[in-house]
C-alpha cells in the first residue's frame, strides 16, 4: 500500500464578502439592506434604519492531517452539531485540530436574513492536488433571524471529498453571501 500525506490543514480563509446578488437568480440587487432602504424612488423613512447587511468569520473550517491510501477516494466529514470528524474509503486520520467553521451575521436588529451558500467549492494545492467541498450546509433554518442587537452567530461544515492521489496542502475560498428578506 502506497502512503501519500494529505496535509489537508484547511484553513479556508474564507472570502465572505457580500457580493451583489444576481437578478437572474431571482434575488433583488440590493438584498443587502433591509426593506425600505432599496432602489432609487423608495427613499428610507425618518429614523429607519438602513444597515447593511455583512458577514465575518470567527473560525475557519479545518479538515486536519490525513492520509490518502492507495487510490485515494474518500470522504471526510465534520458533524455540525458535534464539530467530529469522520473519514470514509481511502483516507485515514493523522489527527490535528478539525472543526466546523464559524461566522457572524451583523445588520439592522431583528431583521429576516437568508444565508446562502455554494453547492461545491473545488480545493487547490500549488502543485496540481485537487479535493471538492460538497454539501455545505450551516446550522440555522432557509430564514433566519438577527437579534436585538443586530447579530447571529452560525456554524458552517461541509464533506471533503477525494479521488485524486496527489496530497498536499489544499485551499478554498467559500463565498458565503447574506440577504434580507
Amino acid at each position: 500500500m502506497f502512503f501519500r500525506l494529505l496535509t489537508l490543514a484547511v484553513f479556508l480563509p474564507l472570502l465572505c464578502a457580500v457580493p451583489t446578488p444576481v437578478a437572474a437568480q431571482g434575488m433583488c440587487q440590493q438584498c443587502d439592506l433591509p426593506p425600505g432602504c432599496r432602489g432609487n424612488n423608495n427613499k428610507p423613512k425618518k429614523n429607519k434604519d438602513c444597515t447593511p447587511v455583512s458577514v465575518s468569520i470567527e473560525s475557519d473550517l479545518d479538515f486536519g492531517r490525513l492520509v490518502l491510501i492507495g487510490d485515494g477516494v474518500g470522504q471526510v466529514i465534520i458533524d455540525l452539531n458535534t464539530g467530529q470528524k469522520t473519514t470514509t474509503g481511502n483516507i485515514n486520520d493523522l489527527g490535528g485540530i478539525a472543526f466546523k467553521g464559524v461566522a457572524r451575521i451583523t445588520g439592522k436588529a431583528n431583521s429576516p436574513i437568508t444565508i446562502i451558500l455554494p453547492s461545491s467549492i473545488v480545493m487547490t494545492d500549488a502543485s496540481g492536488a485537487q479535493a471538492e467541498l460538497t454539501e455545505l450546509r450551516t446550522d440555522m433554518p432557509l430564514v433566519s433571524y438577527l437579534d436585538g442587537a443586530g447579530q447571529l452567530e452560525f456554524s458552517f461544515t461541509g464533506n471533503l471529498k477525494t479521488d485524486n492521489p496527489i496530497g498536499g496542502n489544499l485551499r478554498g475560498r467559500i463565498p458565503i453571501s447574506v440577504q434580507y428578506n
